[in-house]
């Protein structure tokens, strides 16, 4: 059982650190390209101001996992049916079951939809979600390679190493997809924390060789720098390798 509660405990806190953390990148970058524009004259900062409100009280609220699709939109020109905007009194039932329809939408595979088709409408998606993480990271990576002075065998080592999380990541998600323990079309608490406990295993692994490539100095200066192996690896995996989900049974 312990197993069981640091693996189900392990995701959220992952998700929460790769959220957290492009937020926190994205607010500083912005920030610093604030100030290195000139602040505009005050007539014309007011006037600005005011038309952005009103642009923004004539657009709908679109957010969450529907303003997310509607914003990346379809790698293919099949038709789909449009997603709803959440109501304001929706219960919390209602709105389980709205995110479970937008989970099927985003990546749920059609009755007919083949393989090929599947992975030209998702994987695009996926990849125009990550471009920009993925290169902050790696940016990141870098700077936090020189600070703590890894060297070129180091490095050679861990990219052996993500290597071999991406290929074990990837085979036991695959696996979790074809057995029905992830799935866009119903909630499977169980099938969740089945694949978590994997994972979590995974990360155990990876910890423990990542240990013995780095010393406790170095880990400890790419740490200060506010670098984390844990949302490199979640971010660099090549997720849109994943293979498709069945078509929804009984289609």
């Amino acid at each position: 059982m312990g197993r069981w509660r640091v693996a189900a405990a392990l995701v959220p806190a992952l998700a929460a650190a790769l959220v957290a953390g492009w937020l926190w990148r994205d607010n500083r970058a912005l920030r610093a390209e604030l100030d290195r524009v000139r602040e505009p004259a005050p007539a014309a900062a007011t006037a600005a101001a005011e038309a952005t409100d009103t642009r923004a009280a004539a657009q709908p609220r679109r957010g969450g996992v529907a303003g997310f699709l509607r914003g990346l939109g379809r790698a293919s020109d099949r038709e789909r049916p449009e997603l709803k905007d959440a109501p304001a009194d929706e219960s919390r039932s209602e709105r389980r079951r709205r995110r479970q329809e937008e989970l099927r939408a985003m990546l749920g595979r059609e009755p007919d939809e083949t393989v090929e088709e599947y992975r030209a409408r998702v994987a695009p998606m996926i990849q125009t979600a990550l471009a920009m993480p993925r290169t902050r990271l790696e940016e990141s990576r870098r700077e936090a390679e020189r600070a703590a002075g890894v060297t070129d065998d180091q490095r050679a080592k861990i990219d052996e190493l993500f290597a071999d999380v991406s290929r074990e990541t990837l085979a036991l998600t695959n696996e979790a997809i074809t057995g029905g323990d992830l799935t866009p079309y119903e909630r499977n608490y169980a099938g969740v924390l089945s694949w978590a406990g994997g994972l979590g295993a995974i990360l155990g692994t990876t910890q423990t060789r990542m240990n013995e490539i780095l010393s406790p100095d170095q880990r400890a200066a790419m740490s200060d720098s506010g670098f984390e192996w844990a949302e490199y690896f979640g971010v660099k995996i090549p997720w849109e390798n994943l293979q498709p989900p069945p078509p929804p049974s009984g289609s």
